[in-house]
């Protein structure tokens, strides 16, 4: 079989010894540097820990920051909301005051109304009247002045109201 490769051996025993050799170092190496090791990684950690607490407190204080934002603007807009409605609160006196005055106007212009209407149906009346009167002396008008059949005669006759 070592007939169909043809590879030196010996080169491959001194690989081989290199590699233990090399295996061999990392093993007494690793011993003789196990405390370093140790304190190499509980180093690292403290540091990682550090790394994450400084982070921890960059969330913390831009959280504060956001938080300092938010009450500030929920202050704006209490401020703004009270603003508003001081002012709706006013507008709704005005517009009560304004809404009783139109009340008080339009009760005075129905009171004006019905003493006009009762005015209006008394000069209807009277309107009414006057031409039945009139349509009564038309029949019984006289052209002659000195006329002695006249009934009543002229510049006596007294109207009955009805």
């Amino acid at each position: 079989m070592f007939n169909l490769l043809d590879i030196n051996v010996d080169w491959l025993h001194t690989l081989g010894s290199l590699a233990g050799a090399g295996a061999l170092g990392g093993l007494i190496s690793a011993l003789v540097n196990r405390k370093e090791n140790k304190r190499i990684k509980k180093s690292e950690a403290v540091q990682a820990e550090a790394i994450a607490k400084k982070e921890d407190a960059s969330a913390a204080t831009e959280m504060m920051g956001l938080l300092e934002r938010t009450v500030s603007h929920m202050e704006k807009m209490n401020s703004y909301n009270k603003a508003n409605s001081e002012e709706m609160m006013r507008l709704m006196k005005e517009k009560d005051v304004i809404n009783e005055k139109l009340k008080k106007d339009i009760a005075l212009l129905q009171l004006q109304r019905t003493e006009d209407h009762r005015r209006i149906t008394g000069l209807e009346k009277t309107v009414e009247r006057e031409i039945r009167w009139r349509k009564d002396g038309d029949y019984h008008y006289c052209m002659a002045d000195d006329c002695k059949m006249r009934i009543p005669p002229q510049g006596t006759f007294i109207r009955m109201e009805d």
